[in-house]
């Protein structure tokens, strides 16, 4: 196995009387992609934004062999999309401009992106499939098509790790799977870490080899997927009976 990207070692996050997280121990490995998996209030947003540097946390957390803490140069080297994206449908800013915020990082607030900085830009917009919408203004894209600009934004940096928080939730069905398909794209294209947050067990990734059950801020599996999604060890976690069955190669879970 290669050389971790992420390492974090008994971390622990309280917000007021609530443990988020509960000496979480979590490893990943270069190109992996890792579901993560739990029911709400479970602390898969948070393990993210620890990840992510949005929350501090006692504990340890590494990024790239080295410690997360005072380190901005492991912020350039990650991308997160959050579960959804508000803003004013007034606000003026642009598709393409929307997608060129995420190399502030690298930037800094002095220096504006150059002519290959928007070609980056638009050749993600093509890979997104919303290229015709670069010039629309962001607050008027649908659920679906402000989420495929935020995965744009998330990767302009070719970061090592790409954090995905519900990226499927709240969007018609159709546009889930074209979503799914674009972010399997992305992992084979770009070769990063996916993180992949979900609650949708019939609408998972392909490529998603590894599967991470959180439940009260804990892990409580930490293993192959195809070991993982069975409807004993789901409705365990979900406490709710829950069958799978296959279908045209592909598993489903149903209500038991």
């Amino acid at each position: 196995m290669s050389a971790p990207v992420i390492e974090m070692r008994a971390a622990s996050l309280r917000k007021g009387r609530h443990l988020l997280l509960d000496h979480v121990d979590l490893c990943v490995s270069r190109r992996e992609f890792v579901g993560i998996i739990g029911p709400n209030g479970a602390g898969k947003t948070s393990l993210l934004r620890v990840i992510a540097g949005f929350e501090k946390c006692a504990g340890e957390v590494r990024l790239f062999g080295r410690p997360q803490r005072g380190n901005r140069g492991t912020r350039v080297r990650v991308g997160y999309v959050p579960q959804s994206v508000e803003i004013d449908p007034a606000f003026p800013i642009l598709a393409v401009e929307a997608v060129m915020i995420g190399l502030s990082g690298r930037l800094g607030l002095c220096r504006s992106p150059s002519k290959k900085d928007g070609e980056r830009a638009m050749e993600l917009l093509e890979i997104m499939r919303v290229a015709h919408l670069a010039r629309r203004p962001f607050g008027h894209l649908s659920g679906g098509e402000r989420q495929k600009v935020s995965i744009a934004r998330a990767i302009i940096q070719r970061p090592e790790v790409l954090l995905l928080d519900e990226p499927t939730a709240n969007l018609d069905i159709a546009v889930q799977k074209e979503v799914l398909n674009l972010v399997e794209e992305i992992h084979e294209r770009e070769a990063p870490a996916v993180l992949f947050v979900t609650h949708d067990f019939n609408m998972l990734p392909g490529a998603m080899r590894r599967a991470v059950f959180l439940d009260g801020g804990r892990i409580v599996y930490d293993g192959p997927s195809s070991e993982a999604l069975t409807g004993e060890n789901l409705s365990r976690l979900f406490r709710y009976p829950l069958e799978t069955f296959q279908r045209g190669g592909r598993r489903f879970i149903s209500l038991g």
